[in-house]
């Protein structure tokens, strides 16, 4: 069930600690997972909780309110006494809560210097028995050249070594750019140079330890699971060479976007995913030739639902009815259907594919703008991210704001006619806009409304004023926004184009960008399944009640045995729309040209949930 962990607790403090310790010190390696995971040899470990929110059903609601929780699961190296193929909920479980450890987070008192490791990582691999902690590439200010990694071994009881793999897992700052470096052929570029970089410190750390009789056991979560399951891949295929058996390599990833042009299928590559997590699967997809290199382990069903909507562009299209929606900011949408979510995105992936935007067009149009514009927000720290965020979808200040303000300037100043219905149905923007959300734009009218909408975007100094001197952003990254920004219109204008038209061809004429304006609607519904706190407690309530031991235990916190760290840098919420006339049409503009935009950043929805209940 999906709630707040730091609510959830299985377990109270009570005198049995005595007791626990010295079964701990008496178990062997002859135990089975069963019996390891019903006797009271495990320990409950404390990890640090790096979320988005407190509660995953509201998570706009209370976001950043999280990040300073801790949680507790339980933890027995009798866990890795059974082959990694197979179900091992607990395993699971605790590979989470080690994959949440690996975040990095200033927010949350990480030390501001980027060369420092990760303390609260350090901290539980100390509670899980883990000694010579070796981290590398740290910092994440290389522009997705590098992916933070720190590696550790212990000695199990059977005297092999066991040795852990923990990448970043969060907080990517600019390495998080590697998402948008496809490439056109192979497995995805930007994971790929990353995993390469964590398979040459694992050969680094196994050579540099005398390593020969150990087994591994890797996690990873989002970009860092996807890096991690390529990583696996390699390993995999190069068993032999590292003395080490498929059974002998656990491989835990969570919500993971594909990575593998190779449809591997090992089953020691554990790939969770929550069903109802609708981004992965889609930002690169099967269509595209990507794959998980592991086997699906969907730990939620998808249940969740969308609501599918359309712009009627028979009211927006008539200059009177427009100037009508405008003053009184009536509504432009027409709710479809509600559908299951994983069927809306699997048409949509289809869609646009179908249409134009290929693994190779996404490669060659989209990803530098699209890079140049979320570099401003990937270099923030998490605290200033959602100014970022704030200042691309705020109609009474930022970005749509200044872009309604100035067209509409000119409207009233271009002499387009005697008066406003007549101005605004020879307004060359109104007409532009028309004519893509109905389908029938050329390339000549999406060249000239990009270029009208880079001058919408207004002078720094305008920002200033509005801001009372103070704005979000710096003048240097309001001039790449206005550099990249017409760039990615023309790229994603053909497939808004082609939404328009078969949204017609489908549903009539008076309505269009079904496709377009149901993903930006839908925005907090298509990133609910993928945030970190949502993970957990479904992870918990599938372990199985008769493992759970009866006996109650407390955290017992396993000795530091000297453990020798190393350093290392060897590599490189909605938003009210205002009735205003301005601040409307800047919704208009951006709801309709930007709605893919929106969607891929993820940086949330336009409209606030009263209206959009006020639509049905």
């Amino acid at each position: 069930m999906r709630g707040s962990i730091k609510n959830t607790s299985f377990y109270k403090k009570n005198l049995c600690i005595l007791f626990a310790g010295l079964i701990a010190l008496s178990v062997t390696s002859q135990f089975t997972s069963k019996a390891f995971a019903n006797s009271p040899n495990e320990i409950t470990i404390t990890y640090p909780y790096y979320g988005f929110v407190e509660d995953p059903d509201h998570p706009w609601a209370t976001a950043y309110d999280a990040l300073d929780e801790t949680d507790t699961i339980n933890y027995s190296d009798g866990y890795f006494s059974e082959p990694s193929p197979g179900d091992h909920p607990k395993l699971r479980a605790v590979s989470y809560a080690l994959a949440l450890a690996g975040y990095e987070n200033q927010a949350d008192g990480y030390p501001a210097d980027p060369s420092s490791p990760n303390p609260k990582l350090y901290d539980l691999l100390s509670q899980l028995g883990f000694s010579d902690y070796q981290s590398w590439d740290i910092s994440s200010e290389e522009d997705g050249h590098s992916m933070g990694t720190t590696i550790a071994h212990k000695k199990l009881a059977s005297g092999q070594e066991l040795v852990v793999v923990a990448p970043r897992n969060y907080n990517y700052l600019t390495e998080w750019l590697s998402n948008f470096n496809v490439g056109t052929s192979g497995d995805h570029a930007g994971f790929s140079e990353s995993a390469s970089f964590i398979v040459d410190r694992f050969n680094q750390y196994v050579a540099s330890h005398n390593l020969s009789n150990y087994k591994t056991w890797a996690v990873g979560y989002s970009r860092g699971g996807a890096v991690i399951d390529l990583f696996a891949k390699t390993i995999n295929n190069n068993l032999v060479s590292y003395q080490m058996s498929a059974d002998d390599f656990y491989v835990y990833t969570f919500g993971a976007p594909k990575a593998s042009t190779t449809a591997t299928g090992y089953t020691n590559i554990h790939d969770v995913k929550d069903g109802n997590d609708l981004l992965l699967g889609y930002v690169f997809p099967e269509l595209w030739g990507f794959h998980n290199t592991g086997t699906y382990e969907e730990i939620h069903p998808a249940d969740l639902n969308i609501t599918t909507a359309m712009v009627n562009i028979a009211e927006l299209a008539n200059p009177a009815t427009a100037l009508n929606i405008l003053s009184d900011n009536e509504g432009l949408t027409k709710n479809v259907t509600t559908v299951n979510g994983r069927d809306f995105m699997d048409s949509w992936i289809k869609f646009v594919n179908d249409n134009g935007l290929t693994r190779e067009y996404f490669d060659s149009k989209v990803k530098a703008p699209l890079s140049a514009i979320m570099k401003l927000y990937q270099s923030r720290t998490l605290d200033h991210q959602s100014e970022f965020t704030d200042f691309l979808i705020d109609s009474d200040k930022g970005l749509p704001y200044m872009i309604a303000i100035n067209a509409f300037r000119d409207l009233l100043a271009g002499g387009y006619g005697s008066n406003l219905e007549e101005a605004l149905a020879n307004f060359p923007t109104y007409q532009e806009l028309v004519a893509i959300i109905k389908g029938t734009a050329t390339d000549a009218d999406v060249d000239d409304l990009a270029t009208r909408l880079a001058n919408y975007v207004g002078q720094y100094s305008d920002y200033k004023t509005v801001y009372d001197g103070a704005p979000p952003i710096e003048e240097e990254e309001l001039d790449i926004i206005k550099a990249n920004l017409p760039l990615l219109v023309k790229a994603l204008a053909p497939i808004i184009i082609a939404d328009a038209q078969y949204t017609q061809a489908t549903y009539g004429e008076n309505y269009s960008l079904y496709y377009t304006y149901s993903l930006v609607s839908n925005a907090k519904n298509l990133v609910i399944g993928h945030i970190p706190e949502s993970i957990m407690p479904i992870l918990k309530d599938l372990i199985p009640e008769e493992e759970e031991e009866e006996e109650e235990n407390i955290p017992i916190k396993v000795p530091d045995s000297g453990a020798n760290t190393q350093i290392q840098s060897t590599d490189a919420s909605a938003h009210h729309i205002s009735s205003s006339p301005i601040s409307t049409f800047g919704q208009i503009v951006i709801a309709s040209l930007f709605g893919s935009i929106l969607f891929i950043v993820r940086l949330g929805c336009i409209r606030d949930e009263q209206k959009s209940e006020s639509s049905h």
